[in-house]
């Protein structure tokens, strides 16, 4: 009996192992983005707009500036590409 138990604490054991050091300058801004006081301050609407489309992208568009931000106060250029495009506004709503 003691080892079904075991066995079934043995998956929540490991989920609360702490995550591994970040190796990466891009991996430590990533880390890093929560605690942004931009991300902090969209992160606290969450209970009342976590389903919002229109919140979720401002808070993509958030976690992605701050790892620009971080990684050009690194001294490393950012990811090239295009520059997404936020709130673009179609006949259906806002995506």
């Amino acid at each position: 009996m003691i080892r079904h138990w075991a066995l079934a604490l043995l998956p929540m054991l490991i989920a609360c192992t702490p995550s591994r050091p970040a190796t990466t300058p891009q991996a430590r801004c990533e880390q890093q983005t929560d605690s942004d006081p931009a991300v902090k301050a969209l992160l606290i609407q969450a209970p009342a707009r976590g389903a919002d489309p229109r919140w979720q992208a401002d808070l993509a568009a958030a976690r992605r500036q701050s790892v620009n931000a971080c990684l050009t106060a690194a001294g490393l250029a950012p990811r090239g590409g295009v520059e997404p495009v936020y709130q673009a506004h179609y006949g259906l709503g806002w995506f």
